[in-house]
């Protein structure tokens, strides 16, 4: 049975009295009423829905706002709705915001933080650093930094975030670092076959992902045999898809690269049990938790040094690092895995072993409602 909540206003003159039950609102893009879509969730969308969870489990009442819903000028253009926030908002004690949703909810923290409320901002990555669009480089740099800027909380996915934001002026007392949990149950033995050919990747057919990189480097690998699946949205329609489908034909390699779409985690685990190697060249990655999860299940991996990326993987000791869109190392890096068993089964080996150091979720998103907790008692 949900509990009462004592009506109260929207913003409140004075002190908050802590002693009521905490409302938590959170514009964005998780629905806690549909719980089944949790085992097809990825990426930011999947950690935000974790923490909202967990919220509830302690004992918040959380409210999510789908933006999704919002007017398609507001969504083309990134303009704040702050206005339209407030009339579904009703009263709340915390506003839960995800970095990457800035320029839409800006106006709406930047107003909840100046009356009082406690405002929590999850950092995943910076958008202003993935548009092509200078214009739109320009746009989100600025709503970031007025959102960083007026944050009560910071939650920051790995340490390489938590410079970033030390960087914009930020203290380290005001920053919770929670890196992904693990979806996936790390295996016992890492993976080995004698005469390996199937490589994975679970990202979304988009240019930060670095997919046109994998397929030229798979197709310049110079192993026939080798094959490579993406496991994640192909945003069929997008320019960037029709450029990847154009280069798997020019290369004639339709018999060798397989998009499979999102998904279902049991689909998913079955494609890491039959992969021998894992690719991503990503150009830019907060945290990198499919890297995370390849690890966990015992396969060696050829990555970037893209963003945190080296916090997770070491050159030449649980993985195989290239610069981002060097395509040419990356097929030497396909080469070697799939042709030098040794180093294929000491890199698998070591990944296996460093995923054992790996967060839970339940201590990722403990670390968080603790410092949401602890900020509302102190007042």
């Amino acid at each position: 049975m949900q509990r009462k909540v004592r009506p109260r206003p929207f913003f409140r003159e004075g002190p908050i009295d802590y002693r009521l039950e905490h409302r938590v609102f959170m514009p964005g893009y998780v629905h806690l009423d549909r719980e089944r879509e949790l085992r097809s969730l990825t990426g930011g969308v999947l950690y935000d829905h974790r923490l909202a969870l967990r919220l509830r489990t302690e004992g918040f009442e959380v409210e999510c706002f789908d933006l999704d819903t919002l007017p398609r000028h507001a969504k083309l253009l990134k303009f704040p709705v702050t206005s339209r926030l407030r009339k579904i908002a009703g009263s709340f004690d915390v506003l839960l915001t995800d970095l990457g949703n800035s320029a839409l909810t800006m106006g709406f923290q930047e107003r909840a933080s100046r009356e009082g409320r406690l405002t929590v901002l999850i950092c995943h990555h910076f958008r202003s650093g993935l548009e092509p669009s200078l214009l739109r480089r320009l746009m989100y740099r600025y709503s970031e930094r007025k959102v960083v800027a007026c944050a009560g909380i910071l939650i920051a996915n790995s340490p390489h975030t938590v410079g970033f934001l030390e960087s914009m002026g930020r203290n380290r007392e005001d920053i919770v670092l929670a890196p992904p949990g693990l979806s996936v149950t790390p295996v016992l033995e890492p993976v080995f076959r004698e005469s390996p050919s199937r490589i994975l990747s679970v990202c979304s057919i988009e240019p930060r992902k670095g997919v046109l990189e994998m397929v030229r480097a798979l197709h310049g690998s110079g192993i026939p045999a080798a094959t490579l699946t993406i496991a994640g949205d192909p945003r069929r329609g997008s320019v960037y898809s029709a450029e990847v489908e154009r280069l798997i034909s020019e290369l004639g390699m339709g018999s060798r690269v397989f998009i499979a779409g999102r998904l279902s985690r049991e689909d998913l685990m079955e494609e890491y049990s039959k992969a021998d190697a894992f690719m991503l060249l990503s150009n830019w990655e907060g945290y990198g938790m499919a890297i995370a999860e390849a690890m966990a299940s015992g396969l060696p991996v050829i990555t970037t040094r893209a963003g945190a990326i080296p916090w997770l993987v070491q050159d030449g000791r649980n993985g195989i690092l290239v610069e981002p869109g060097d395509w040419r190392a990356a097929a030497e890096g396909v080469r070697r895995m799939l042709t030098d068993g040794g180093l294929r089964m000491r890199l698998a080996s070591e990944a296996l072993k460093s995923a054992a150091s790996f967060p839970s979720w339940d201590g990722t998103t403990g670390r968080s409602v603790e410092a949401i907790s602890k900020k509302l008692t102190s007042g």
